[in-house]
């Protein structure tokens, strides 16, 4: 399995254009009866593409330059989280213009239906317009994200399931090892679909990922024909061990892939960054899940965290209405909305989801010192 890596600084359309035609020579007679090809970007939000919390437009349009030298019918779509709208968040993330300018069709996964999926533990409803498309390219973000540690192409994927349905997983699953197995079994269900993986590590993000982390200048962009190959290689060059990461180990496992048989093609261990900055909320939510309600009672009084507001609030209710615990409210004339701690799970989709970044995480002296 081969993993392509190409070192560019900034968003030039003419060296990612290059790159990804040069890396991906051998594969498109492999989909060449597929005529229908739907890319699958990150639009986790409406962010702004500066803001590096979403695909930018100029990996996309470079790929669509390409699938339309092939002659494929092109479509582009996600399914972002939260309540914003969906048009505003295709805006904000430059798509409209991008789909525009070449005539590609948005699709918007909440929209269409979806196909009922029984899975071990849990049943997905993932987007018929994800599962109808001939093939599917996947194109991720290099982020960190602050219950998961690390988003990447098979986080990627977790957008097949339709807005605010992600929420329930959240509700569900709150913690890294039991979301993981949720990201594990649904890639069994969806990589199938995935004909090639790109990741814009231009500019990614660290911090507080996958939203209100700080954009950093990775400088670097990957193509691989699996998405778990290719997170193998992005997470490490990114510090991460990957035994902490036990869903693209799973990954790996399915797709029957030995990491010690994949090829990369650049020496990426030049590429490591080893001082990536990461909130590691998800080991102290593991601590929690895992030890003795004695020893959890006592840690409480010690350690703590939860998501609290800034002044940069808008009262857009984003969080409110995305909150999978109904935790949250806005009260009178309030200027944030109230959490009812007694409710809040921790998953901190507030803090994932809100436009603005006004929300941080409060936390205790000993949290403070553990979080980093």
């Amino acid at each position: 399995m081969n993993v392509f890596i190409q070192e560019i600084k900034e968003y030039d359309l003419e060296k990612i254009y290059n790159f990804l035609k040069e890396s991906t020579t051998d594969f498109w007679y492999k989909i060449k009866d597929k005529k229908n090809i739907l890319i699958k970007p990150n639009l986790l939000a409406a962010f702004l593409p500066e803001k590096a919390v979403t695909t930018h437009p100029v990996i996309l349009e470079a790929l669509i330059i390409l699938l339309k030298e092939h002659k494929k019918n092109i479509f582009l779509g996600d399914g972002p989280g939260g309540t914003t709208p969906v048009l505003k968040v295709w805006q904000t993330t430059g798509m409209i213009e991008l789909c525009e300018k070449y005539d590609v069709k948005l699709v918007n996964f909440s929209e269409g239906g979806v196909l009922e999926k029984n899975i071990e533990f849990h049943k997905f409803g993932i987007s018929k317009r994800f599962m109808q498309a001939d093939a599917v390219i996947n194109v991720s973000k290099m982020k960190t994200h602050s219950l998961m540690y690390y988003t990447g192409a098979v986080k990627n994927l977790y957008g097949v399931i339709p807005g605010l349905k992600k929420s329930d997983f959240h509700k569900n699953y709150p913690d890294p090892d039991s979301f993981g197995k949720v990201l594990s079994e649904l890639y069994k269900i969806v990589q199938e679909k995935v004909v090639l993986n790109i990741m814009d590590g231009i500019w990614g993000m660290e911090g507080d990922g996958p939203s209100a982390g700080d954009p950093r200048n990775f400088g670097l962009v990957f193509t691989c024909e699996k998405a778990s190959a290719l997170d193998f290689i992005a997470a490490q060059m990114m510090g991460f061990k990957i035994s902490k990461l036990k869903y693209i180990i799973s990954a790996l496992e399915f797709d029957k892939i030995n990491p010690t048989k994949i090829k990369v093609s650049e020496k990426w261990e030049n590429f490591i960054f080893h001082k990536v900055k990461i909130k590691k909320i998800g080991l102290m939510i593991k601590i929690f899940t895992y030890s003795p309600q004695f020893l959890k009672n006592i840690f409480r009084r010690f350690y703590w965290y939860y998501p609290d507001f800034n002044e940069k609030c808008t009262l857009c209710e984003v969080c409110v209405k995305s909150c999978p615990v109904q935790a949250m409210e806005i009260i009178g004339n309030d200027k944030t909305p109230t959490i009812d701690l007694s409710k809040c799970i921790n998953c901190m989709c507030c803090h994932e989801l809100c436009p603005s970044n006004a929300v941080y995480i409060k936390k205790s002296f000993l949290a403070k010192y553990l979080i980093k």
